[in-house]
């Protein structure tokens, strides 16, 4: 063999040797920046699932649970058979029945099993009443199972024969304080929802939700899906678990859904099998609703490896002019692309935007892959915000409903009982007083029995608007219970607290504005009782020395204030 031909053949062999390294390298580098795009990208595809998930049914949750504790509604639950009741009711379930997204409604009365219903084409108006649950009959038992579950809200999919219809339906307890009086809420379209969540153009991408036994909810494959799962034992539900492959798998996801409800993550990637295919799995907690959602990622079909059989014929071509220049161009053309592109993943993945310039490096597919990396990550970094600003809101409403009572605009009890609790921790700690005042309307319920509860309403609007005529802009007022008011004056003395109990009462009986619908003026006043906080008072203490106070200006003959510890001295004004 002569020196040509060794070298023809020493230079083959170098090629081959150094393509197959080549090539090899070029492989796991490849894989591993697939894995890392791959396990960010669950991440921020089952985030924005979860958001698209979430927008439709926290705005119907939040309106099932107001609709429920309408005092419209509340009254004739507690009276089903009162016709004035019953036309307020079903007023009241109108006007939420034009707000709800699929502009239809449902009220089930416990005491009788009564089912109300009406529908977006206003079908069964005048005729609401659509027949009467029975706990024996199997379509009817979801019913039975919510009232002794006692959820607040609950979320489930479950076909209603007698209102052919299956929804994602959404409902909440009508509560007269411990008391269970039915359940009220709304529906959405099985269908229409699927469409909008999960139906997707992107091969490879797959999303479902589970409830917290792994049953399915939603899939864009509606035979999955474990209708009424409220009735149903639990070897007969459709679960997650049935579709796996292995064991392990399933573990692994129970692990995953533990770790989620413990909320140690947001989101976790157990690798699962199905059918034999591997998946990258993405999931996160719905703790609103109680679900969980899971997006699988097909790799094999979302970045194939065979896109890079470009990269790997220019790399062999040039191989063929010279190792030297390949080095070369390779570095230049590839690796700094792609480990620009890694550290651009990192900085998307904290929270930056992609570089300016990642978009002009590489050539080819490569920049294609670069331009779409920018498009996509400062797109899910916008939907990511806009979802952060949109949660925040949603918590800030839902908080303030909370602690606030929808009908005078006052704190509620529990909004209330945490001012309180506040500011007797800091006249403690600070050495100033606080006081009470527990207010108390005289004679409401014949201003209801006579003038009727629209005018009752209209005197417990009035009586807010005067207390907070009387009180300081950083005092605090709360309607405690149906005719009851607290207000709590920080810092204040005796003489003062006195001061603003006599004003209220005075401002009160003075008030000669009120006139029910046939014109016939109401006559207010109130009871007031008053307590400065004594050293060694809690919150039970204070409230408890309050409430003595307002027995003893009712026992005095109402429309009076007292305070202790002289429930003998008539301050009345």
């Amino acid at each position: 063999m002569n020196l040509k031909a060794r070298i023809l053949l020493l230079t083959a062999a170098i090629f081959v040797a150094a393509a197959l390294a080549g090539w090899l390298a070029m492989r796991a580098l490849t894989m591993g920046i697939i894995e890392e795009w791959a396990e960010r990208r669950v991440r921020i595809q089952v985030l924005y699932h979860k958001s698209r998930a979430l927008e439709p049914l926290l705005r119907e949750l939040a309106l099932a649970r107001q609709m429920a504790r309408a005092p419209a509604i509340i009254d004739w639950a507690r009276e089903p058979d009162n016709p004035q009741y019953r036309a307020e009711a079903l007023t009241e379930l109108e006007s939420y029945r034009e707000s709800f997204r699929e502009h239809s409604y449902f009220l089930a009365l416990a005491d009788s099993g009564r089912y109300y219903h009406n529908n977006a084409k206003n079908e069964f108006a005048g005729a609401e009443l659509r027949y009467i649950l029975d706990a024996a009959k199997d379509n009817d038992r979801w019913f039975f199972e919510l009232l002794r579950q006692k959820h607040e809200v609950q979320v489930n999919v479950e076909p209603k024969e007698k209102v052919d219809t299956t929804n994602v339906w959404i409902n909440a307890l009508v509560r007269d304080g411990e008391r269970v009086l039915g359940v009220a809420g709304t529906g959405l379209d099985l269908a229409n929802f699927i469409q909008g969540i999960l139906d997707s153009d992107e091969r490879g991408v797959t999303s479902l939700f589970i409830d917290t036994a792994g049953a399915i909810q939603l899939h864009k494959s509606e035979a999955l899906i474990d209708y009424a799962p409220l009735t149903k034992k639990v070897a007969e539900r459709k679960t997650i678990f049935d579709l796996l492959d292995s064991d392990d798998d399933r573990a692994n996801l129970r692990n995953a859904m533990a770790e989620l409800q413990g909320n140690r993550q947001t989101s976790v990637i157990p690798r699962i099998t199905i059918a034999g295919k591997s998946y990258l799995a993405g999931m996160t907690a719905l703790p609103e609703i109680g679900w969980y959602e899971i997006t699988l990622l097909d790799l094999d079909v979302l970045l194939p490896l065979n896109r890079f059989a470009g990269i790997t014929l220019v790399f062999m071509l040039s191989m063929l002019v010279a190792l030297a220049l390949l080095a070369l161009a390779l570095n230049r053309l590839i690796l700094r692309p792609l480990e620009r592109l890694n550290e651009a993943m990192a900085e998307v993945a904290g929270g930056k935007p992609p570089p300016a310039d990642l978009a002009r490096l590489g050539l080819g597919e490569m920049r294609v892959a670069m331009t779409h990396f920018t498009e996509m990550a400062n797109t899910v970094l916008a939907s990511r915000s806009e979802l952060e600003e949109k949660v925040r809101e949603r918590t800030a409403d839902l908080e303030r409903l909370s602690r606030t009572d929808p009908m005078t605009g006052l704190l509620n009890r529990r909004g209330m009982t945490e001012q309180i609790a506040g500011a007797i921790s800091r006249a403690h700690r600070e050495q100033h007083s606080i006081g009470v005042l527990w207010v108390d309307v005289d004679w409401f319920k014949e201003i209801n029995d006579r003038h009727g509860h629209a005018t009752g309403d209209e005197a417990l609007k009035a009586i807010t608007a005067l207390i907070q005529a009387c009180i300081r802009p950083y005092d605090h007022g709360a309607r405690w219970g149906g005719d009851e008011f607290l207000i709590l004056l920080s810092p204040i003395d005796t003489v003062h607290l006195d001061v603003v109990g006599v004003r209220i009462r005075k401002a009160v009986a003075d008030y000669a504005d009120l006139v029910d619908e046939a014109g016939r003026p109401v006559k207010l006043s109130v009871s007031i009782g008053g307590h400065l906080l004594q050293p060694g008072d809690d919150l039970d203490s204070l409230l408890n020395s309050a409430d003595q106070a307002l027995y003893t200006a009712k026992s005095a003959g109402r429309n009076c204030y007292r305070r202790l510890p002289a429930p003998s001295e008539n301050l009345a004004g």
